[in-house]
């Protein structure tokens, strides 16, 4: 097994998954309890009063375990995908790539996107 298929199997998508599953865990089970600048699900909106900052923490951080399960299959079934299918390293690194750019901003965009919007349904808009 050469290293490129090492790398490919350890760092992907799948991997990516598995550390907003490891963070969404974390702010799940030891939540932000004051509001503040350096940890949480911090928004103007989030940080606006204690009760939203209380419930976009809960919904962010099981919204992000979600995520990541999700991300971990898609990531191992991809990557499974790319391994098996023929192709040129080059075309095989560029998808890579392509995958790992977009498995590290997609959740993110989708996390806040929901986060925001549950929180608009509950509280408002500001």
């Amino acid at each position: 097994m050469n290293i490129n298929l090492t790398f490919n199997w350890f760092f992907g998508p799948h991997m990516l998954g598995a550390i907003y599953l490891l963070f969404g865990g974390i702010q799940y089970f030891f939540p932000p309890k004051k509001i503040n600048n350096w940890y949480g699900y911090r928004t103007p909106l989030s940080k606006s009063r204690q009760d939203i900052w209380d419930e976009a923490n809960k919904f962010s951080a099981l919204y992000m375990m979600k995520l990541g399960v999700i991300f971990i299959v898609i990531g191992l079934c991809t990557t499974t995908v790319i391994n098996v299918i023929p192709m040129a390293v080059k075309i095989k690194e560029a998808v890579s790539i392509l995958l790992l750019l977009v498995s590290g901003m997609l959740p993110a965009i989708l996390m806040l996107t929901a986060t925001e919007k549950h929180l608009a349904k509950l509280f408002g808009k500001k």
